[in-house]
């Protein structure tokens, strides 16, 4: 049974909605560059790295409250939902019927805004298949990610842990887990050095880290399920059960793709944008396509006049990285600036983002699972 009030906000599934702030407490520390980006004062590095964009997936960080991470709504009338909430009562109008047919009232994907100012845990993710057998999960944990921004911090320039160096093998791997020496597991992957603009889709199962000095969107499958080899991180002792999803070390090592090794695997996972149209109006560039994977898919769009939404009729997270501009249509105005986000509905009737005078408008747009590639007039 659908509650009243929800029952009656199907009219507002006709437009772009704004999404509230929502940022999510991790253990390490970052942020200030995501404090900047949202235009707040004294940005700062705290434990609030994250911003989770359009999420209807919770954090189930322990000790934390127990909705930690859904976004919220700010609906034209002036009140508030929670987009779970609304995507639940009303899953047509605001995922589509194909969505829906696919995955129900599932959103399907989780997106991030995430700022390190310290190195991430080396880590790894199972796969969907992976999941389903052994976790009672239909999502493994895929995900890829576009570099905003980067900074220098303690001299050490920003960078990624990516994959393993060439020639590394799993029992080597494993020893240097069990033994718990953190600068050889380090010293098994590639180091690699990241700028700007740049995106790179980390397929389940390849072991990586994030170092300190980057602010970027994720975008990613809806879950929390990771594999950590650092069995102390931030000073607190973690168990066998948190580090391995409770599989124990050698199902949980299982979980890391010893074939993702050398130059040529990190090469062939930075991804290069496509152009899908490019004209004095504005420039749309596919980030992640269905060429790369079914999980989710990504665009950048900059619009320097007026440029028609091709993508009407499909549910998609926005995030506005540089710029103001409007989101226009019949009965829809969306105010946009750099910093902010926005969930399109699959029923939103809106026809076009319009930059400011003199402003160039950047977005960048976050699909759900089998976003396919448009044919393009």
């Amino acid at each position: 049974m659908i509650p009243q009030r929800l029952a009656g906000l199907a009219s507002f599934t006709r437009q772009p909605l704004p999404l509230l702030r929502n940022r999510v407490y991790r253990l390490w520390k970052g942020g200030a560059l995501l404090d900047r980006f949202q235009g707040q004062a004294d940005p700062a590095d705290r434990n609030v790295p994250e911003e989770w964009v359009g999420s209807t997936t919770v954090s189930r960080l322990p000790g934390r409250p127990p909705h930690e991470g859904l976004s919220g709504v700010s609906l034209p009338d002036g009140t508030t939902v929670v987009l779970k909430d609304l995507i639940e009562a009303h899953p047509q109008l605001m995922l589509g019927e194909k969505h829906v047919a696919r995955l129900g009232a599932d959103l399907g994907v989780l997106c991030k805004l995430l700022d390190s100012a310290m190195r991430l845990p080396v880590q790894c993710h199972p796969d969907a298949a992976f999941a389903r057998q052994y976790l009672g999960s239909n999502f493994g944990k895929t995900e890829a990610s576009l570099i905003l921004a980067t900074r220098t911090i303690d001299g050490v320039s920003p960078y990624m842990l990516f994959g393993f160096r060439e020639g590394v093998t799993e029992a080597e791997f494993r020893r240097t887990v069990q033994a718990q020496d953190i600068p050889a597991q380090i010293a098994s992957l590639n180091r690699v050095e990241v700028k700007p603009g740049e995106v790179y889709f980390v397929s389940a199962g390849t072991p990586h880290a994030l170092g300190p000095g980057v602010f970027m969107i994720e975008i990613q499958e809806p879950t929390d399920l990771v594999v950590n080899t650092e069995h102390v991180f931030c000073g607190l002792q973690r168990t066998e059960a948190q580090c391995y999803l409770g599989l124990g070390f050698d199902l949980g090592m299982r979980c890391f793709n010893y074939e993702a090794a050398g130059e040529g695997y990190v090469s062939r996972h930075r991804l290069v944008p496509r152009t899908l149209r490019d004209d004095p109006v504005g420039l749309e560039e596919s980030l992640i396509g269905p060429e790369h994977t079914p999980c989710f898919g990504m665009a950048r769009v900059t619009v320097r006049e007026r440029v028609s939404d091709l993508d009407r009729g499909r549910c998609y997270v926005g995030i506005v990285i540089e710029g103001q501009g409007r989101l226009t249509g019949p009965g829809c105005d969306l105010s946009l600036r750099a910093g902010g986000t926005f969930f399109v509905p699959a029923a939103s009737e809106h026809v076009a983002f319009e930059a400011a005078a003199g402003q160039t408008l950047r977005l960048v747009k976050c699909f759900p699972p089998n976003f396919q590639a448009r044919d393009i007039p």
